[in-house]
């Protein structure tokens, strides 16, 4: 017969597998690619990145924000394509990726990439 440590020990671990399991399946994204977020849900701190990234590297201002994709690796990467000019259908596009890290220890700002439209 198991002792009673054994038994708390074993119940412990099927506790904590339980609780890891229900955690990734409460979490929308999943490690690995990008997923598709609505445009107006670009956290605040995102966009102020992106509009100071893009002020100085093109002295444009952030007009439009057309897409908004996040991946999670360790911590966040938050691709931004933005309207440089015209629309986010026929303007002139550039795209960056902000890398937040784990725990909103910091911001990296990725490299702003022209894009067609209708990329």
């Amino acid at each position: 017969l198991p002792s009673d440590n054994a038994v708390c020990a074993e119940m412990f671990v099927r506790a904590l597998a339980a609780l890891l399991l229900l955690a990734a399946m409460a979490n929308a994204q999943i490690l690995g690619g990008f997923t598709e977020k609505k445009v107006d849900d670009v956290p605040s701190h995102i966009y102020d990145a992106v509009r100071a990234a893009a002020f100085e590297a093109e002295s444009n201002k952030l007009l439009n924000v057309c897409s908004y994709h996040t991946q999670v690796v360790a911590g966040v990467n938050h691709a931004v394509t933005y309207a440089v000019s015209g629309s986010c259908t026929d303007g002139e596009l550039a795209r960056v990726v902000i890398y937040e890290k784990l725990g909103g220890a910091g911001l990296e700002v990725g490299e702003i990439v022209a894009i067609k439209a209708d990329s």
